[in-house]
Formats: structure tokens, C-alpha cells, sequence
């Protein structure tokens, strides 16, 4: 059907298909102080003018990559949202960087913004039975250290009133999983300390790879440790984490008959819209809203 403005030219009507829910960006919610350090949450979370019934969604935390060092949490924003229109809350998590605090504080900080996020399930629509840890690069590390840490009951901060919870599943994208394959790789010219040292708070990897095994993957993949489910992904021509540590993890995680799948992105470096393609949120979307 056709009408007239008031300038007298024909407008049309259009019969549109929609989704009733919105996504909303909730900026800046903090979920952790430790010592007068805060830390926040960048939340993308559903919004319906009327619930009818008692609608939950899975929850990603999200651990932006930053050498780990502090993190940008602005700039992924619309990458990221992506993600939490496929249906899901998604939470980008900053934690305390390694200038301040060595390892393992990102991993208790993930603890406590998960904490925080099942606290206020209510709020957000979340289903805490339905919460999954994510990543990319050093923020990928984080989220496979932490569900495996878990798994072995590791680094859970002694916090009044935190709450036990479950990973049902873990996405990491371009992780450096191997702290001493890290050493490997040569470093940009500029940098004057391995950001692996600066995590672990030492000069020297070499001189401490006990610690360094401590921090990496592979030594919480053991028969005997339940693990969540993962998805690895990775650039097959990552020039900043070498794509054998993805290839090397899903040897491993299959060899130890573990729940893995990895997909491996053709001409793809380390990071840019790849990661976000239509291919690519669909995988992640499946992988999350897989309840078995």
C-alpha cells in the first residue's frame, strides 16, 4: 500500500521480517577490585520489551588478546557483538595485565567475572549451567588455562562467597598454548622482554620452564582430568603464534581421547575479520548452543 506525505510524494509500506529481541551494550560493568584495582566487563546482553516466559542464554566470556599486557576493550566491540547476535550473552573480560600482576592473576580475575556474571544471571538472562570461555591469542591462553586449571582444581581465588560453576566449553582462537614453543618464535624487534617472562614474572624463560610448563596447556592434559570441550582456531599463516601450537594441542587433546575440534583458516594470519566471518560465528554459535 502506498500513502502521501505532507510534500505530497509517495512513500511505501513494507512488510519486514524481525527478531523480537535486541542485543544492548552494557558498558564498563565492574566485577572485580582487587587491592584498588578495577576491573570491567564490556556485556552484550538480550533485551525484549516483554518477557513471556523465562528465556536464558549461554554466556561467553570473552578475553581480548594483548600480549598480556592491558587490554583495548573498545575496539573489538563490533566484532565481537557479532557473536552475541548469533544468540548469547557475550562478556569481553579485561584482567589485571602482567605489568602488575604475573600469572596466574588473569586466570583468577576470569573466575571472578564468571562469579559475577552467575550472580547476576537474573539480570542478564543467563544460563549459568550454560557458560563458556573464549579467546584470542594471549586472551586464548587465558580461557584454555583457566578451563583446564579448573579441571584440576587449580586457581580458584579464596574470594567470600564465590561460587563453584562449570565450563561447559572453551574457543580459542590463535592461542599460544605453549609457553616454551614460544621461545621459538622470534620476537619484533622493538620488544625489549618476551611478554611470556613479563607474565610469568621472571627475565628468562629458559632459565625457569618449570614455571613455564605450569602455564602451559599440556600439563593439564592427562587421562585421569575431565576437560571441557574445545574448539581450536587458527590462521595457518599466523606469523605472531605459530600455528603448530594448535596443531600440537589437538594432537595432544585427541590422543588423551578429549572432547577437541579444530579448524585451521586457510591464508589467514594472526587476527583480523577471519575470525569474525559468517563461516567462522557459525562454528562458534554451533559449538556454544551444543548442549550435549
Amino acid at each position: 500500500m502506498n500513502f502521501n506525505n505532507r510534500e505530497g510524494k509517495i512513500l511505501k509500506k513494507i512488510s519486514v521480517t524481525y527478531d523480537e529481541t535486541e542485543w544492548l551494550y552494557a558498558p564498563d560493568e565492574l566485577y572485580s577490585n582487587v587491592d584498588g584495582l578495577q576491573r570491567k566487563l564490556q556485556i552484550f546482553l538480550p533485551y525484549r520489551r516483554e518477557w513471556e516466559e523465562n528465556i536464558r542464554y549461554p554466556v561467553v566470556l570473552y578475553i581480548p588478546g594483548a600480549a598480556w599486557h592491558r587490554q583495548e576493550m573498545y575496539n573489538d566491540i563490533p566484532k565481537v557483538s557479532k557473536l552475541a547476535e548469533c544468540g548469547m550473552v557475550v562478556a569481553m573480560v579485561q584482567h589485571r595485565e602482567s605489568d602488575i600482576a604475573v600469572f596466574p592473576a588473569p586466570i583468577e580475575d576470569l573466575h571472578r567475572a564468571a562469579n559475577y556474571l552467575i550472580e547476576n544471571a537474573d539480570r542478564f538472562h543467563i544460563d549459568p549451567l550454560q557458560l563458556f570461555v573464549a579467546g584470542h591469542s594471549s586472551g586464548a591462553h587465558i580461557a584454555l588455562m583457566t578451563a583446564f586449571s579448573k579441571a584440576s582444581g587449580l586457581w580458584m581465588p579464596e574470594t567470600v562467597g564465590m561460587k563453584d560453576y562449570e565450563i561447559r566449553g572453551v574457543i580459542a582462537q590463535a592461542a599460544p598454548s605453549d609457553l616454551l614453543l614460544c621461545q621459538k618464535e622470534a620476537p619484533p624487534p622493538w620488544m625489549k622482554k618476551r611478554p611470556t617472562a613479563e607474565l610469568l614474572g621472571v627475565e628468562c624463560i629458559d632459565d625457569n620452564s618449570e614455571i613455564a610448563k605450569q602455564a602451559s596447556c599440556a600439563a593439564y592434559v592427562k587421562d585421569e582430568i575431565a576437560l571441557p570441550r574445545v574448539l581450536l582456531l587458527h590462521g595457518e599463516k599466523d606469523g605472531v603464534v605459530s600455528v603448530e601450537h594448535s596443531r600440537n594441542l589437538y594432537k595432544l587433546l585427541k590422543d588423551k581421547k578429549k572432547n577437541v575440534v579444530y579448524y585451521e583458516l586457510e591464508d589467514v594470519d594472526h587476527s583480523g575479520n577471519a575470525f569474525w566471518s559468517k563461516e567462522v560465528l557459525k562454528i562458534m554459535s554451533d559449538f556454544c548452543c551444543d548442549k550435549s
